[in-house]
C-alpha cells in the first residue's frame, strides 16, 4: 500500500467516528460541518452524487438552505441523525463506485473501495429510519423527485429541482469550476451551504469573469465530477478486474449494504 493510500483508509475509517472526525474536519470545512445552523445534510461515499446533489438543491433554493455537505463521512451522518437533522444519503451501484474511486484516486485499489464502501454504508445502516436514500440514478435523472421525498419524509418544503437540459448543464458546469478552484471559491463554498443565494453567486461570478479572473487550472479527466469518455474508457479497462473471482467476497458485501439501504425505498417509475 502507498502511503497516499493509507492516508486515504485511515481517513476513512476516522471520519466513521463523529465525536473524532467533525472537529478535526471544522477546522478545514467550516460550514460544510453539521451545526446548529445546519438545516438539511447532505453526504454518501465519495463517487456517488454527492456534489450533484449539493449544487442542484442549493440552485433550487429562494431564500437559500443551510446545508452541511460532501465530507464522505459516514460520522457526519450519524450526528445528523441523533441531532434530528432531515438528511440525505446519497448511494450508488458499488461495482461502478469502485470503478469511479479507483480512476480518481489511482493509489487505491479496488479492494480497498470496496471495502471503504461496505464500512461507509453499514455503519449508517442501523439510522437508515432517520435518513431519505437517494441514488445515483435517481439523483442524476430526476432530482426534484428526490427533493419531493426529503419534503415528505421530514414535513419540509425545499425547493425542487427543474431537471431539465439547461440545469443540468449549469449544474455541471459549476462543478466543473468548483473542480478547478476559481477565483470565485469562497462565494462558492457560501453558495454551497447556503450562506448566500444563488442569484449573488450568479452576479460574483459574472464580476471575476468581466474582469478576466477565470480558472486555469486544468483538471484531469480522471479526477472531473461529470459524465467523461475518457472515465468510461478507463471503467471498461478496469471491469475484468473486479470481476475477478478474488473479489467476489468482497463485492458480495458491498452488495448486500446497499441492498440493505436501498430496499423498500421506490425507484422513479
Amino acid at each position: 500500500m502507498t502511503i497516499r493510500g493509507a492516508r486515504w483508509v485511515l481517513r476513512s475509517r476516522l471520519a466513521e467516528r463523529p465525536t473524532l472526525y467533525l472537529p478535526l474536519a471544522r477546522r478545514k470545512y467550516r460550514d460544510s460541518v453539521v451545526s446548529e445552523a445546519t438545516e438539511l445534510v447532505i453526504d454518501g461515499f465519495t463517487r456517488s452524487a454527492v456534489t450533484f446533489a449539493t449544487t442542484a438543491f442549493q440552485m433550487s433554493q429562494d431564500p437559500p438552505v443551510r446545508v452541511a455537505h460532501t465530507l464522505h463521512s459516514a460520522g457526519h451522518l450519524i450526528a445528523a441523525a441523533r441531532r434530528g437533522l432531515p438528511a440525505l444519503v446519497t448511494i450508488r451501484e458499488p461495482d461502478e463506485t469502485a470503478l469511479s474511486t479507483v480512476i480518481r484516486e489511482p493509489y487505491i485499489s479496488l479492494r480497498q473501495a470496496l471495502t471503504a464502501y461496505t464500512r461507509f454504508y453499514t455503519k449508517i445502516e442501523p439510522y437508515r429510519s432517520h435518513f431519505v436514500i437517494g441514488t445515483f440514478d435517481e439523483i442524476t435523472t430526476d432530482f426534484g423527485h428526490v427533493i419531493r421525498k426529503v419534503n415528505e419524509r421530514f414535513g419540509t418544503r425545499f425547493g425542487e429541482f427543474e431537471h431539465d437540459e439547461g440545469n443540468v448543464a449549469e449544474c455541471y458546469a459549476i462543478i466543473e469550476d468548483r473542480a478547478r478552484r476559481p477565483p470565485w471559491s469562497t462565494a462558492l463554498g457560501e453558495f454551497e451551504c447556503g450562506i448566500i443565494t444563488f442569484a449573488e453567486y450568479r452576479r460574483t461570478v459574472d464580476t471575476y469573469r468581466a474582469r478576466g479572473e477565470v480558472p486555469s487550472r486544468i483538471v484531469p479527466e480522471r479526477r472531473v465530477q461529470r459524465p467523461s469518455d475518457e472515465r468510461a474508457r478507463l471503467k471498461h479497462e478496469l471491469r475484468a478486474a473486479l470481476e475477478s473471482p478474488t473479489l467476489d467476497a468482497a463485492r458480495l458485501r458491498a452488495r448486500s449494504a446497499f441492498e440493505a439501504l436501498t430496499s423498500g425505498w421506490p425507484a422513479i417509475g
